[in-house]
């Protein structure tokens, strides 16, 4: 039974619903929380970039994706303004070609934000752990960024010399092309859940911290089980006789794939994990090769900090003034590593500068300056 719905005078029918003819709305609200997801994780990663005071490369891949990922969800209200996510026949026949034209777009896109994505992960993962498998984490870089090329070239080029409008069965190899294309996408996933956890694994910290992080980085997984969902609602537009309306579905669940995949990139931003692998003063990740640092001391010094013999203080008076220097070398000795422990798996190590200056000192008490004298 059809229901007419009457609005009272001077008000107007919504932009937007969803019914058994109209599934522009759900495109409208998940879109519009994408655009927010974005905003949201750019200011988190802005702010904890200011926090330390520096900007990595997965940074500026990072300012790379949101831009994309914003372009993308905009193009989708844009194909949605158009009459996507209505039935085909109630699309006009102008606003019919810029319609699949903008979901065309929209299509190859959303392959970009993904492979950004990858490339982001890739190189936070190469910074946070650069002493560990540099060629396996490098190795799936490179298989990101062919992923890319390929896949936008999959969608590209298809059946017709007019590629916009296949967008159900009549093409035939379309559903291959992204069957392939989220195969690859489920391996790239995979190789760095894989690679995250041998490094966690690796690491010298509290296992409570362990599981932490390696819970924050392998957030990732859940794009799995999203790629099979968005190649399942992908399928039921081809097979369709209504693909604009059904297509629906594939664009939410596709909308919702690229939010968390934005959203898996501010992890590095998270406190607990930060504190893991660096500061403000400089903490990095050490397998515990390096020897430089404990040849400064004959024998093995002690990382206990609370031991009095770690904190050697020179206190030098200088003439005609109560001005006093300290220097402290507390954090240098409880930087050291310890020989015996070199081969116990990956630590931290406090990089700590220091610089002398040569000085003249004014003895000030008779009794020393005599002492010297003698």
């Amino acid at each position: 039974m059809l229901i007419s719905l009457t609005f009272p005078p001077g008000v107007r029918a919504p932009l937007s619903t969803d019914n058994d003819n109209n599934h522009s709305g759900l495109i409208v609200v998940i879109t519009s929380f994408f655009l927010v997801l974005i905003l949201a994780s750019l200011f988190a990663r802005i702010f904890s970039s200011y926090r330390k005071r520096m900007i990595q490369r997965d940074d500026y891949m990072f300012a790379v994706l949101v831009l994309v990922a914003f372009i993308q969800a905009s193009i989708v209200l844009v194909q949605v303004h158009y009459g996507w996510g209505t039935r085909f026949a109630s699309v006009l026949g102008r606003n019919r070609d810029r319609m699949l034209k903008t979901g065309y777009t929209a299509d190859i896109l959303s392959i970009a934000v993904l492979g950004f994505s990858k490339v982001a992960t890739c190189l936070f993962y190469e910074s946070l752990f650069h002493q560990m498998q540099r060629r396996f984490i490098r190795a799936i870089l490179t298989a990101s960024m062919i992923w890319i090329v390929l896949s936008i070239l999959l969608l590209a080029i298809r059946c017709g010399s007019h590629p916009w409008n296949d967008i159900s069965d009549r093409c035939s190899g379309l559903f291959p092309r992204w069957q392939a294309i989220t195969a690859l996408d489920v391996v790239i996933e995979v190789l760095l859940a894989i690679y995250s956890t041998y490094a966690i694994h690796n690491v010298q910290i509290p296992f409570r911290k362990k599981i932490m992080v390696l819970s924050a980085l392998e957030c990732r997984i859940i794009l799995i089980p999203l790629a099979a969902i968005r190649l399942y609602y992908i399928n039921t537009q081809l097979t369709s006789s209504h693909p604009p309306l059904l297509g629906a579905y594939a664009t939410t669940a596709t909308e919702i794939y690229l939010s968390l995949s934005v959203v898996c990139q501010i992890t590095s931003s998270f406190k607990f994990i930060v504190a893991v692998y660096e500061d403000k003063d400089g903490v990095s990740y050490t397998d515990g090769s390096s020897r430089s640092m404990y040849k400064l001391s004959k024998n093995p010094v002690s990382t206990d900090t609370s031991s009095s013999a770690n904190k050697i203080r020179s206190y030098i008076s200088g003439g005609g003034g109560d001005r006093d220097r300290l220097v402290d070398y507390e954090s240098f000795h409880a930087s050291v590593v310890d020989p015996r422990a070199e081969r116990r798996g990956l630590r931290i190590l406090r990089s700590v500068e220091l610089s002398m200056q040569d000085e003249g000192i004014e003895l000030v008490e008779s009794g020393m300056a005599r002492g010297a004298v003698l």
